[in-house]
């Protein structure tokens, strides 16, 4: 008589409570909103950093700030990762109370996470080594975001109050530029296409110096300041008033009523803006 083949009932894991489900949609939803929120509170500090020195009226981050990315991604990615394998392997974080964990149909080594039969569940050692690894692992790639992260802080072009440029590079070592480097200025009104943040309209300067190019637009100054919006105008004239006119180049000047319009300019300062770019 030939050997009977064995069947092997399959298990099954329980459906996931209305409660656990929750809880891991809504903690997808906040990987997301929470790097968003993240990536505002790096440019912040950035901000704070160089409102710092009392003589800077404006600054302008450099590429540098691009280190914070790999820190939001790994973040971002690792929750999201989180989040959906628990949706698609039905692990329980309370639990549902119509289901009888560990019975048949359902799979002996399915708890809640604060059941105390989870801790008894059979773990090979083989499986174990492997959890340890991947922990190391991610522990490893989290610091190395974490050790690049500081360096988006420090990259930018600071325009100070007696005209002088004073660029800081992702080490925060200094090099300043006096009104005596400056050989040509561009101003220019532009509407820019937001990608992820909503579209404006703005107007900037551009000084050329033996160093490079530094731009400076209105958002570049800070707004908590009281007549923020004619110290951004008054510090421009005064840059323009630095130049011989042939070293002065104007761009988009029939978009100047638009920009005044954006950003809610009155009369006082729209004859600025105007005389800006006369």
């Amino acid at each position: 008589m030939g050997k009977k083949s064995k069947k092997h009932k399959r298990m099954f894991r329980p459906p996931l409570s209305t409660l656990d489900k929750s809880i891991y949609w809504l903690g997808l939803l906040l990987s997301f909103i929470g790097i968003l929120l993240l990536g505002l509170c790096f440019e912040d500090i950035t901000g704070v950093i160089a409102f710092q020195d009392p003589s800077v009226v404006a600054y302008s981050s450099h590429a540098s700030f691009l280190f914070v990315l790999p820190l939001l991604a790994y973040v971002e990615i690792s929750a999201a990762v989180f989040c959906i394998t628990a949706l698609e392997e039905k692990k329980p974080i309370f639990g549902n109370r119509k289901v009888r964990y560990g019975k048949e149909p359902w799979s002996k080594d399915c708890f809640p996470l604060f059941d105390a039969r989870r801790k008894k569940i059979f773990v090979k050692p083989s499986e174990k080594r492997f959890r340890r690894s991947m922990t190391r692992v991610w522990c490893i790639g989290l610091l190395i975001c974490l050790l690049l992260a500081p360096f988006s802080f420090w990259g930018r072009d600071c325009l100070t109050q007696n005209d002088s440029i004073i660029s800081y590079n992702a080490l925060n070592q200094a090099t300043a530029y006096t009104t005596e480097a400056f050989s040509h200025l561009t101003i220019q009104a532009k509407y820019v296409s937001g990608y992820r943040t909503a579209s404006y309209w703005k107007y900037q300067i551009t000084i050329k110096t033996d160093g490079g190019f530094f731009t400076f637009s209105n958002r570049d100054f800070d707004w908590r300041e009281p007549n923020s919006k004619e110290r951004a105008l008054q510090k421009m004239l005064e840059i323009k008033a630095l130049f011989m006119p042939d070293e002065i180049t104007i761009k988009g000047a029939h978009n100047i009523e638009k920009v005044a319009d954006y950003l809610g300019l009155n009369d006082e300062q729209k004859q600025l803006l105007q005389k800006l770019f006369e």
